[in-house]
């Protein structure tokens, strides 16, 4: 060829090809994200965790994908078979109220003791034998990415009963 052809530099028609699946590749994973976000798959959702025993039943509603600044739903459901003889006493690991800003509670404690890693919340046993508790809270501001498993359990007597782990993924 000429040292002066325009044409010199030109790779081939198999190094065309391999570029344009690369563009297209490209293309197809920017328009995923937006579609697989319009099924929420990458927004916010909640779970419902359950654990038993011979006598009671602890179902805890949270959510367990979250963003910084959201609301997050957190609701507890206490049956046990007979009703309440006295309070109800609910454990937290501290960790999570490193993570969450909790608001306010539905119904409020009648106690609230916080000693080492743990928060303890008591409750006046209600009539029946379903104790419903609900936890305004948000996602601490300024939190990014995380995932964290975190356990609750119920306190009869000093003796931890069903313990319950529950998951929160802090997405970006």
């Amino acid at each position: 060829m000429d040292s002066a052809s325009t044409m010199g530099d030109l790779r081939g028609l198999e190094t065309a090809r391999r570029s344009r699946l690369f563009r297209r590749g490209g293309l197809v994973l920017l328009l995923l994200l937006p579609i697989l976000s319009l099924f929420g798959l990458f927004g916010p959702s909640e779970r419902t965790v359950r654990t038993a025993d011979a006598a009671q039943q602890l179902t805890m509603t949270y959510g367990s994908v979250v963003r910084s600044g959201e609301a997050v739903p957190m609701e507890i459901e206490l049956t046990r078979s007979g009703g309440f003889d006295g309070p109800v006493t609910l454990v937290f690991e501290q960790q999570v109220f490193d993570r969450l800003d909790f608001q306010n509670w539905f119904p409020n404690p009648s106690a609230e003791v916080g000693e080492g890693d743990t928060v303890t919340y008591e409750f006046d046993p209600p009539e029946g034998d379903t104790l419903g508790v609900s936890l305004d809270a948000r996602v601490a501001p300024a939190q990014w990415g995380s995932r964290d498993t975190y356990a609750l359990w119920v306190d009869v007597d000093g003796e931890r009963t069903l313990v319950t782990d529950y998951t929160v993924w802090v997405i970006p």
